[in-house]
């Protein structure tokens, strides 16, 4: 089977091993820090001058950006800044645990861990006229962002991390391979992984091939959580695999499960 994360890959792998399956890495996406100035500046504007809503959107962006803040001597100020004045709300266990590690509280968890349900709290609760600061998830502002500026709400989009394309054809290579029958499974930890190999898979010429490989061959495609296969679906893939809780171990377990299932490739 093939994973296609980058960060903690090798604890992922680890995982499915420990289920018996042999596992080759393609990571396809790279993290890169955001631009460190822009982001030091707009902490220390926070520890003067907080926001009325934090949007703490993933955990790596929330450990990064805390990190960041120790290093540069404002965690102190930025912590008893937002404590007093600033609603917080955490899009998942991951980054509500970020924050707690520091001090900090969520008042709102979105039960399916997803972005729009972060918006419809918002909104619900009113943002009109108030100052929403948006830890972004490694990529441009996304679209769900828009109804809060709609709501009338100040938005300030605050970048940590990006991520691109990793560099050595890793993509290309995995959607061809799997065009060819070359694998059981594919774990996907983020959306935008899908979306790079189904991306390759049409500079390839094989976006078919691949998508009947998903849909019709029992290719197992294993998503972490609910957005990641929202984004499979949109793509083509009909029936993605969910674990029940969105962690590493459940989805190694899921996986392993699906394979095991005598009905896989009945009917197929």
């Amino acid at each position: 089977m093939a994973i296609t994360a980058g960060r903690r890959r090798d604890e992922q792998a680890v995982l499915l091993e420990r289920h018996g399956l042999e596992v080759e890495l393609y990571p396809l996406l790279e993290t890169g820090a955001a631009d460190a100035a822009e982001l030091r500046e707009q902490t220390r504007r926070m520890t003067g001058c907080p926001p009325d809503f934090l949007v703490a959107n993933t955990g790596y962006g929330v450990h990064s950006w805390l990190a960041m803040a120790e290093a540069e001597g404002l965690l102190e100020p930025l912590v008893a800044s937002l404590g007093r004045s600033t609603t917080v709300v955490a899009r998942g266990a991951k980054a509500l645990g970020e924050l707690r590690k520091r001090g900090l509280q969520a008042t709102f968890r979105a039960p399916g861990e997803t972005l729009a349900e972060v918006v419809d709290h918002l909104v619900g609760a009113g943002v009109a006229g108030r100052c929403v600061v948006v830890q972004l998830h490694g990529e441009d502002a996304p679209a769900e962002l828009s109804r809060l500026a709609e709501a009338g709400a100040q938005v300030v989009p605050m970048p940590v991390y990006h991520v691109v394309a990793s560099a050595g054809g890793s993509a290309q290579a995995l959607a061809t391979a799997l065009a060819a029958g070359a694998f059981d499974a594919v774990t996907f930890t983020a959306a935008p992984q899908v979306d790079a190999l189904m991306a390759a898979a049409g500079r390839a010429g094989c976006t078919a091939e691949v998508l009947d490989r998903f849909n019709r061959a029992g290719v197992v495609a294993a998503c972490i959580g609910e957005v990641c296969a929202a984004t499979a679906r949109r793509l083509g893939i009909a029936q993605p695999v969910v674990p029940e809780h969105p962690r590493l171990g459940s989805l190694a377990t899921a996986v392993a499960s699906r394979l095991a299932d005598p009905q896989r490739l009945q009917g197929l």
